[in-house]
């Protein structure tokens, strides 16, 4: 007796699952509110005595609303603040260090997974010394600031007067590639 062919049999009605769906929603009882948590590392090899930096950066950064810190998996950890201008604080006063060790932040986004967000840049202040007459102007710190990396705040306080010393623009730097130094400014007319 013949075998029956078998090959496309189904036990479901439906010829096709179609799998789960769902719509992503933010929930009101979610306890962790993703539009105030930074997720970051430190830029070392060693392994971050977590309850010391918790305790420390706590201290550091002193939120009116408070911080809970996590230790997330791949050496991370999340910061999670009571309060927006807590988080903004600590944004806009880095960069910040423990033990000698650089903390890269990147605010964290509905849909992300932590251990996907790559930290690889920093936002540092850097000051531009002997410019030419003329070019201790917001554009052309824009510019500089462009080459070094990626433009972020020029420093108006600082600029405002015409016998400054120096020009101080913010930039946001990739910690994988050298720093440019010493850099020659040419006009190109």
């Amino acid at each position: 007796m013949a075998h029956p062919n078998l090959d496309g049999l189904s036990l479901h009605e439906e010829e096709e699952e179609e799998g789960f769906s769902f719509d992503f929603e933010e929930e009101e009882e979610e306890q962790v509110d993703l539009r105030w948590c930074l997720v970051g590392r430190f830029l070392c090899e060693k392994t971050i005595h977590a309850n010391s930096m918790m305790v420390r950066m706590a201290d550091l950064w002193k939120p009116g609303k408070g911080v809970t810190i996590k230790a997330v998996p791949s050496g991370k950890f999340l910061f999670q603040f009571a309060h927006p201008l807590d988080m903004e604080a600590v944004l806009n006063g880095g960069p910040w260090t423990f033990d000698n060790n650089t903390l890269l932040l990147e605010q964290v986004q509905i849909g992300m997974q932590i251990e996907h967000i790559p930290l690889f840049h920093i936002n540092l202040w850097v000051q531009i010394h002997d410019l030419p007459m003329g070019l201790m102007k917001e554009k052309f710190g824009i510019q500089l600031a462009n080459y070094i990396g990626q433009f972020v705040e020029y420093d108006k306080n600082n600029n405002s007067s015409f016998w400054r010393q120096y020009m101080r623009i913010r930039v946001k730097v990739d910690v994988r590639q050298p720093l440019k130094k010493d850099t020659r400014v040419k006009n190109r007319a």
